[in-house]
């Protein structure tokens, strides 16, 4: 199958979609709307569009003309959009179908509620598009709301790499000595973005409570996807709270196997972020056997029970989040309660099961007569000429 997408190249999440296709032996050409940090060899082609032009507010009208020309050169069996803001005004500029969006999370939730320009750009792009793919039932919800039927959503959870994300080996003292931490420190891993949705700054604020009644506690993060005046902002945090002890920054890993070692040295994940659209990150640390702190968000509504399979918290109250940080740190036999318990709701999230149902709904949007058997097995067909 020859696949066309529109979505940022150095997210971990397009990478993790597009790996399986790539590896089933479909033709995969992506074209990015962010600056490319890491070229992929196994793609058709990758393509930069920042290195097309980078004026603001009419970039994206020339690198939609772009992208229209060359999807109609390519001849795609799809093209996919992964997020409605930036990939998707693209896909809507080429005219091109099929055409399927994906959402992400804010792109969903928050963006339609910026102003009116932004719900009227949303709904645009939800108008003209063949199907629409959701991870979540909250944000199935959230479409159908915002005026998506039924026939055009596709319920697929992200999934989780579990081969990679789990629990063994047991490589939790290795992976301290190799980061010179303390193995009798208690270690609390925050692996979001540096961003002011996911306040990282009420991390800080809650580790300054905890190092008062924990010993040798050590709060971990991952400085990526900066904003800098964010950025800025925690590192006086820090100063101003006298924690630079206490707080150990770490590039971004480089690939899946170094997150899941970084889980599973962790006592304890946490996740506080104002706004969720799947919740990637919680289900990858209890995949990896490390218990959570969570924000209490809808997402999980349903599925993930306060103090079952982790420790539901009010994004933004630094007192209730520190009560739960000194709570899980202080009490091993409920660690691993919830430990186990998460495990369980993690058995059935595989990228195995999200990549077959994409697969099915590739085979719904294209023409029943560009397949053909081969060795009995079903497989596309070359286009003709037209």
């Amino acid at each position: 199958m020859k696949l066309c997408y529109i979505a940022n190249a150095s997210s971990i999440h397009t990478q993790r979609w597009i790996r399986p296709f790539v590896e089933r032996g479909d033709k995969v050409y992506l074209l990015s709307y962010t600056p490319v940090e890491r070229l992929w060899s196994e793609l058709e082609e990758l393509v930069d569009l920042t290195r097309l032009s980078t004026i603001p507010k009419v970039r994206f009208a020339q690198w939609g003309w772009w992208v229209s020309h060359y999807v109609r050169r390519i001849k795609p069996d799809i093209l996919h959009a992964h997020q409605i803001v930036g990939a998707g005004w693209l896909g809507i500029m080429t005219k091109y179908h099929p055409f399927i969006v994906s959402c992400w999370g804010s792109d969903i939730l928050i963006e339609p509620h910026k102003s009116v320009l932004r719900r009227l750009l949303v709904n645009l792009v939800l108008r003209q598009c063949d199907r629409l793919t959701v991870p979540s039932h909250l944000m199935y919800r959230t479409a159908r709301a915002l005026g998506v039927d039924d026939t055009r959503l596709c319920l697929i959870p992200w999934g989780i790499e579990t081969d990679i994300f789990r629990p063994t080996p047991a490589d939790r003292i290795e992976t301290r000595n190799r980061l010179e931490i303390d193995i009798n420190a208690k270690v609390v891993f925050c692996p979001r973005a540096i961003l002011g949705i996911y306040n990282i700054d009420i991390v800080i604020e809650s580790i300054k409570t905890v190092a008062l009644k924990v010993p040798k506690v050590c709060l971990i993060l991952l400085r990526f996807n900066v904003n800098p005046h964010y950025l800025a902002r925690i590192e006086q945090m820090i100063s101003e709270h006298e924690l630079e002890k206490s707080v150990i920054w770490l590039p971004p890993q480089e690939n899946s196997a170094d997150m899941a070692r970084l889980y599973r040295m962790a006592d304890i994940v946490i996740s506080i972020p104002s706004s969720e659209g799947y919740g990637f990150t919680v289900y990858e640390a209890m995949a990896s056997g490390c218990p959570t702190i969570t924000s209490d968000l809808p997402v999980f509504q349903g599925e993930l029970i306060d103090g079952i399979h982790t420790m539901k918290v009010p994004a933004r109250d630094v007192a209730q989040i520190g009560c739960a940080l000194i709570d899980l740190l202080g009490n091993k036999v409920l660690r691993e309660e919830i430990r186990r318990n998460a495990l369980n709701v993690c058995r059935e999230k595989s990228i195995k099961i999200r990549t077959e149902r994409t697969v099915n709904l590739y085979k719904e949007l294209v023409p029943c007569d560009l397949y053909k058997f081969k060795n009995g097995h079903a497989c596309l067909a070359e286009k003709q000429p037209t």
